[in-house]
């Protein structure tokens, strides 16, 4: 690139009122990442002279960015995680001494620079520094907005203050280490205080011994595997883990054959009748495909961490009830599926009777929660229902 180029370019990358010039420095950014992409490829490993031709590539691209990174590191007086973000990345992407050459570097240096390239753009106007961010948080912990013990999702915070997800964790980090907000080991982030109710965890483990107390998992019958309770329950391994250690060490759980956990006999007061399904006003007429959106809804709600409104949350779930009676129904009138056994039924119908109940809790959170876990019961009863008898089956016994 000639001077005259790099002086242009020098130009067009600093903040400026201009929309112009904001999107001219939107596209040399996109333009220079499209051509990094092509660096570090197959070719460049062919031969020493090729590895030298992919580091002056990066010089080309890249390289020239720098000074713009350090202004920016400047800047962020106000954020130590945005300067030790800034700084990570112009440390990487500087050019390593002749003998440190090597096609393993050009690699890792080609996926810096292509980071620090996206963090450019990020910073393009309009911008909020990390600092105002962290403010904007921090206002809201304050006015009540995320209580005492409320889990800090960066993605949901980014959606409901409409900015970037990297400003949000580099604004949580700072928050952490002014001991706003708690981080964890396992980097979850919480407002301190608040009830052990609203820790994930304890909600777990809180499901799965009613689980156990409602015949979901019979004492002496294994509890599914790791990744299947994950499924069934909706969430991680390492909350999951932490749940589960919590109810062995109080004795509710013990190792069965082959190492396997089970619920202890005589630990848990079992019902004397299983729990009914709560019953609607009126259930309305779904088909299949109607019963399977409200599935997809909401998992897809739970999982991305956002909020529904009160009026789409309570379709969700009455749609996901009325179907669980049908299919319900359908499980105890129809023959049983081959695959299945009368213990993996009924503890499928105790399973979404839980947590159809469970969906009416005041906790709008918990309830959102308890609705992903309701769908994957009903989507596991769609799959259970009418296994021997024609395709169509499933939707007629739900559009009945």
């Amino acid at each position: 690139m000639s001077h005259q180029g790099l002086e242009q370019k020098d130009q067009a990358v600093e903040p400026s009122s201009s929309a112009e010039d904001t999107a001219a420095t939107r596209r040399a950014l996109r333009n220079d990442l499209l051509r990094l992409g092509r660096v570090a490829g197959a070719k460049s490993a062919a031969s020493a002279g090729s590895v030298l031709n992919g580091h002056a590539d990066l010089d080309k691209y890249a390289a020239v960015w720098v000074p713009h990174a350090e202004r920016r590191q400047e800047a962020a007086t106000g954020s130590p995680a945005d300067r030790a973000r800034w700084a990570e990345l112009i440390k990487a992407t500087a050019r390593p001494e002749a003998p440190a050459v090597s096609y393993e570097g050009l690699v890792v240096r080609a996926g810096y620079a292509r980071e620090l390239l996206r963090a450019l753009a990020e910073t393009l106007p309009p911008w909020v520094s990390i600092a105002d961010v962290a403010e904007q948080i921090k206002k809201r912990i304050t006015d009540g907005s995320y209580p005492p013990g409320a889990v800090l999702a960066p993605g949901r915070i980014a959606a409901d203050l409409a900015l970037p997800l990297p400003s949000i964790r580099l604004a949580l980090s700072d928050l952490a280490a002014a001991s706003v907000v708690e981080q964890k080991a396992n980097r979850r982030v919480r407002v301190p205080g608040g009830d052990l109710r609203d820790d994930r965890p304890f909600q777990l483990a809180e499901t799965v011994r009613e689980f156990i107390r409602k015949g979901v998992f019979p004492p002496g019958v294994a509890l599914p595997g790791r990744q299947e309770l994950c499924r069934i329950l909706v969430t991680t391994q390492p909350p999951l883990a932490v749940a589960m250690r919590t109810l062995f060490d109080e004795g509710l759980l013990e190792h069965g054959e082959f190492q396997r956990l089970t619920a202890r006999w005589g630990a848990v007061q079992r019902l004397k009748r299983p729990t009914e399904l709560p019953r609607l006003a009126s259930d309305p007429s779904l088909h299949t495909d109607e019963v399977r959106e409200a599935v997809r809804r909401a998992r897809s709600w739970w999982k991305s961490r956002l909020t529904p409104t009160p009026e789409a949350l309570d379709k969700v779930i009455d749609q996901l009830v009325a179907a669980a009676h049908h299919l319900v129904e359908g499980t105890r009138s129809g023959p049983l599926p081959p695959t299945s056994t009368h213990q993996q039924i009924s503890s499928l119908i105790a399973r979404t009777a839980v947590l159809a109940a469970a969906v009416h809790r005041p906790d709008y959170a918990l309830r959102v929660w308890h609705t992903a876990c309701l769908a994957t019961a009903v989507d596991d009863l769609l799959a259970t229902v009418d296994f021997s008898r024609p395709a169509d089956a499933a939707a007629a016994l739900l559009s009945a």
